[in-house]
């Protein structure tokens, strides 16, 4: 032991000396290093986390085909799905994250996932229950943000009348649920997260689309508001205003 230590005890006599090793630089303190970014804020991290979630999955992006069930183009060509191992695990994710509920069903099948996906997204932004109250069905957060006042982070809006921006959801009807803003009810929904806005169009990325995270290219009017979809009927925007 001796025989080992003695090495080290003359190392730390020579740089308490002032004397550096042989070939190395003599120790000096290290600078004061800053943060070189900004914390961006709620919307934007539900945006990064949705593109972060679309590009795991292989970037799939919804082509219309005239069918109740669109085909998806992936990025790399390798199609993923959500039973398979690395997929899976990114559901489970979202899903216990949200709900204590089996997610799997009676029939062995997994439920929908898609309000899961939207409610992970609030979560790991940082945003607590009574701002998007954590589900697994839409109309939850749908019934909610109906009923918002005016110092609340979201609110919902009749599609005919807001150009939706990024950061809002969009949600439409489904299975022959009513669609009039006016009327809304329980029923089921599926809501989208924009993430980008161009002139005639909105990228909005969505969870269980296609069994998939996937993007759909959404046309809008002159005015940005969503034209009408052949297989969405679209019920509400879902504002987020702006905030931490």
């Amino acid at each position: 032991m001796r025989r080992l230590a003695l090495p080290a005890l003359l190392c730390a006599a020579a740089l308490a000396a002032g004397c550096a090793a042989p070939g190395r630089p003599p120790l000096t303190a290290a600078p004061e290093v800053g943060p070189n970014f900004d914390v961006p804020d709620a919307r934007s991290r539900m945006i990064y986390l949705a593109r972060q979630e679309w590009t795991l999955f292989g970037r799939p992006v919804v082509i219309e085909n005239g069918t109740e069930d669109p085909a998806l183009a992936f990025d790399d060509g390798g199609a993923t799905h959500e039973v398979q191992a690395p997929m899976l695990s990114r559901v489970l994710m979202y899903w216990y994250a949200v709900s204590r509920l089996p997610i799997v069903g009676y029939q062995g099948e997994l439920r929908p996932w898609s309000a899961a996906f939207i409610s992970w997204l609030a979560k790991g932004a940082g945003l607590m229950p009574e701002e998007f109250p954590p589900t697994v069905l839409h109309w939850d957060y749908i019934e909610r943000f109906l009923a918002a006042g005016g110092g609340e982070r979201f609110v919902a809006r009749d599609p005919a009348r807001y150009a939706p921006r990024a950061g809002d959801l969009v949600c439409n009807a489904r299975a022959g649920n009513s669609a009039d803003f006016a009327r809304l009810g329980r029923g089921p929904y599926h809501c989208d997260i924009v993430v980008e806005v161009h002139s005639g169009e909105v990228d909005a990325i969505g969870g269980n689309v296609g069994d998939v995270v996937a993007l759909s290219r959404l046309p809008t009017d002159a005015q940005g508001l969503l034209a009408p979809h052949p297989r969405r009927p679209w019920a509400a925007v879902i504002e987020q205003r702006e905030g931490e």
